[in-house]
């Protein structure tokens, strides 16, 4: 078991040099929801409200003709958004920011996405749709690690990213300017390939 979590980790922990477009195999690879979340970071006047988005669903899909492009297409369910308060996740849910009953799901997608490599940030403009409102954005993305397609439901793609919004653009103004306008987004992703 330890030798085959050494050879994992080895493989995992990539070196600049063995960065290429040839690094990812094409295919869907799935969001693993235990292990993604997306947590947000949002200052006040007295203090900050933060926490995280969990359990998405969606996928990056490689395309075999282009292996340096992926389409991303990844949704979480505002109801399981947590601050770890409950009046504060109640509050966020409710009809002066989310309103979780009219626009239940947080999207991001992006058509033609470079992806990263382990050589430094990739930047992938794509769409964010957040309380019914779609509007351009940037991901900053770093590729974590790549474990090889040795076996089926082995392959894995981990990345991290960054990512600001002004919640206003999505109509959740409520609050300014006592809670900043400014949200600041950090992602950890995991996909699989299925």
């Amino acid at each position: 078991m330890a030798a085959r979590a050494g050879k994992l980790i080895g493989v995992i922990l990539l070196t600049p040099a063995a960065a290429s477009p040839t690094l990812y195999q094409p295919g869907r690879y799935a969001v693993d929801a235990q292990a993604t979340r997306v947590h947000f970071h949002v200052k006040a006047a007295i203090g900050k409200y933060e926490g995280d988005f969990r359990d998405p669903s969606g996928a990056v899909t490689i395309d075999p003709a282009r292996p340096g492009r992926a389409a991303i297409d990844i949704s979480f369910p505002v109801e399981n958004m947590t601050t770890g308060d409950a009046s504060t996740d109640a509050m966020l849910k409710g009809g002066s920011f989310f309103d979780i009953a009219q626009y239940p799901t947080v999207r991001f997608n992006a058509e033609d996405a470079p992806l990263a490599t382990a050589q430094g940030e990739m930047q992938i403009a794509g769409q964010l749709t957040m309380h019914g409102q779609t509007q351009p954005v940037t991901l900053s993305v770093r590729l974590v690690g790549v474990t090889p397609d040795e076996a089926p439901g082995l392959s894995t793609l981990h990345f991290t990213g960054t990512m600001s919004v002004r919640r206003s653009e999505f109509g959740m103004g409520f609050g300014r300017p006592f809670v900043a306008d400014r949200v600041d987004l950090s992602v950890d992703a995991i996909f699989r390939r299925s």
